[in-house]
């Protein structure tokens, strides 16, 4: 196992919050609204700005382009810096979203996505669970958690419980948590938001 920082493993020891739990929705573009149109051409091709409901009616908001997905969430998300990230490899994302809520308030996201990660055989994928904060004008990726990583819904969730809140985006650098063997660096562009 890849060595993890000692504050890491502090919290991923400890059980998740009594008054923490997880609610699903299900991640379905063709039920969603188009806000901007599909681009083609020169600029290579996107899907728009597509908006769809979440939990308790929050924005979900997703683009594509370069065969690469951009998710965020909240009022404003299309101007959040979790709408500027994404892997470095060609990407999709999961067709349901893990809200997990703290006391009955959703705190952060985990939400699926199967990445390429080699650049000879875009076949050649590996699953990853991203956790992303809600904290309005803070909505990024906290962390990573490999999908192949034993027991990574339930890791996701500690990091999400233990991390998201406090967590700032322009200042922090997001978690990974993989397996012995899989690289993580350059994997995601995930200090876009970073000052």
């Amino acid at each position: 196992m890849r060595a993890l920082p000692l504050f890491l493993l502090a919290f991923l020891a400890t059980p998740a919050s009594a008054g923490n739990a997880s609610t699903y929705t299900d991640f379905d573009l063709k039920a969603c609204k188009q806000l901007t149109p599909a681009t083609s051409g020169d600029e290579g091709e996107g899907s728009g700005t597509i908006e769809c409901k979440g939990h308790a009616g929050i924005p979900v908001y997703f683009a594509e382009g370069d065969l690469r997905s951009l998710v965020s969430f909240g009022k404003g998300g299309e101007d959040a810096c979790a709408f500027h990230q994404t892997f470095s490899g060609f990407n999709s994302v999961g067709n349901k979203i893990e809200w997990r809520l703290k006391n009955g308030k959703p705190i952060a996201t985990i939400l699926r996505w199967t990445v390429s990660y080699d650049s000879e055989d875009s076949s050649k994928t590996k699953t990853w669970l991203v956790v992303t904060s809600l904290a309005r004008g803070n909505t990024c990726h906290v962390g990573y958690v490999e999908g192949a990583y034993p027991n990574a819904n339930e890791e996701a969730r500690k990091l999400a419980d233990s991390y998201a809140e406090g967590f700032k985006c322009t200042t922090a650098k997001p978690v990974y948590i993989a397996n012995a063997g899989t690289p993580t660096e350059n994997i995601a562009s995930d200090d876009v938001c970073r000052e």
